[in-house]
């Protein structure tokens, strides 16, 4: 009886073990299957950033989410530019130079530019003649203000142009709150003393409400230097065609990345 349970327990050990050790080459065989299997497989792509994106490095996260839409929905952003005699409707302006330069990076379906110029215009005027009502009519993705630095110089008073100011941007805030507004400068001429110490006051301003700034007078020459009048008309009172490509580009490289 005792051999017999002997050799039962032989033969369940011996079966055991072989068990055993073909579960433990299963186990290799698969670890290794699954190895070769993951060299194999390929990293997955990186999802290719669309080529306008890199050019639209410079702006705020909101305006190229408004971009992506764009792209997607064939609706142009719609650009503003509203401004004095320097904001100039003509095809050789700022403006128009402009657009042609986006619609060159971008395509025509990116954005649409408009503008709205008031030669003799003041901050004053442009209050009490309810301007601000025909800018927020046109409900602009973006605002290019120009607000009329120079035709109040001399005429409206500091105080009284940064109270407007605000009054302006109050009203362009109310009634089109995702509208993304960039302030700019008129253009800098020869030798003031007054204007430019209005320009910073206006520019302080601007920071401390949080809108963006773009001081295109950094493509100008300085103030001082002659060279300045060769780009103005003969009063100073607008750009001429080379001051107008010295304000585009400035905004062009604003807008437009280059890209390496």
């Amino acid at each position: 009886m005792s051999k017999v349970i002997t050799m039962c327990v032989i033969i369940l050990t011996v079966c055991a073990l072989v068990l055993g050790n073909y579960h433990w080459k299963q186990k290799i065989s698969s670890a290794q299957e699954q190895q070769i299997d993951s060299k194999s497989e390929k990293p997955a792509a990186k999802e290719e950033q669309p080529e306008w994106m890199a050019k639209a490095a410079n702006l705020p996260a909101p305006i190229k989410e408004k971009m992506k839409l764009a792209k997607e929905n064939g609706k142009p952003l719609k650009i503003v530019a509203v401004g004095s005699e320097s904001t100039s409707v003509q095809s050789t302006g700022w403006p128009a130079l402009l657009q042609t330069n986006l619609q060159k990076a971008y395509g025509e379906e990116m954005f649409t530019l408009q503008v709205l110029s008031y030669p003799e215009g003041t901050t004053r005027t442009f209050i009490n003649e309810n301007h601000g009502e025909e800018v927020n009519k046109l409900q602009p993705d973006i605002l290019l203000f120009e607000p009329f630095s120079l035709n109040d110089n001399g005429n409206v008073g500091l105080t009284n142009t940064l109270q407007n100011f605000n009054g302006i941007i109050s009203g362009f805030k109310e009634k089109n709150p995702k509208t993304f507004i960039y302030i700019q400068p008129s253009h800098p001429i020869f030798n003031a003393t007054f204007y430019p110490k209005e320009v910073a006051a206006l520019k302080e301003l601007v920071k401390e409400k949080g809108l963006t700034y773009l001081n295109h007078w950094d493509n100008w020459p300085d103030q001082k230097d002659e060279k300045i009048k060769n780009l103005l008309n003969e009063d100073q009172a607008a750009p001429n065609e080379e001051g107008n490509k010295i304000w585009a580009e400035y905004l062009t490289n604003y807008f437009v990345k280059t890209t390496e």
